[in-house]
């Protein structure tokens, strides 16, 4: 149970530090939507909200993680995190594309790489907590 509670902590500390590395400090200017409406949907951000969502994909880790036997490294970890994050991604990103104007093909790349780097990323801290006798 504590180790799963550990999971559950670096798995979204990685996932919130990862996300605010990458989306506002290194990719903080760049636009990937289509039409004039994009810009009224920037707002300002509800951080509660965001780590609330990180900490339900860091739970979904977890579980997933404890279901399967195999990850109990972080080099396990990540490999599947990588592959986890990519579908989430991809699929986050032509849900958008399909019912929104607010992203376009190459915001779809972009979201399945930041979300596969960062599930990689927190996929290997949370096998490394759950593989921790």
């Amino acid at each position: 149970m504590k180790n799963n509670i550990l999971a559950v902590l670096g798995g979204t500390v990685a996932l919130f530090g990862l996300g605010y590395l990458i989306y506002e400090v290194i990719f903080g200017g760049a636009t990937f939507g289509n039409g004039s409406g994009t810009e009224a949907a920037a707002v300002d951000l509800d951080i509660k909200i965001i780590i609330l969502m990180e900490v339900l994909y860091a739970v979904l880790l977890v579980l997933i993680f404890n279901k399967r036997a195999s990850e109990n490294t972080f080099s396990t970890g990540a490999k599947a995190g990588f592959i986890i994050g990519a579908f989430i991604g991809v699929g986050y990103g032509l849900h958008l594309l399909a019912t929104t104007s607010l992203i376009n093909v190459n915001g779809v790349l972009f979201t399945a790489a930041t979300f596969a780097v960062r599930f990689a990323v927190a996929g290997g801290v949370v096998a490394y907590f759950l593989g921790k006798e």
